[in-house]
């Protein structure tokens, strides 16, 4: 396996999560917590979608994929 297959597995499996996470705080009608700039940060299922949503689209474009 490449390093190159590798690392599109790791990215593919960490968005993976990330949107699984999403959908456990919309079902339990929680918050998502994280950390931004070096304070803890809470977000709504649909402030984290938006994000989520919005870092895969500038990655994208700076790939070009």
């Amino acid at each position: 396996m490449s390093n190159d297959s590798l690392i599109a597995k790791v990215k593919l499996a960490l968005e993976d999560a990330g949107r699984q996470a999403i959908e456990r705080a919309r079902a339990a009608n929680s918050t998502l917590v994280i950390w931004r700039d070096g304070q803890i940060v809470e977000l709504t299922p649909e402030e984290a979608t938006r994000e989520l949503e919005a870092n895969l689209a500038a990655r994208r474009a700076q790939t070009g994929r």
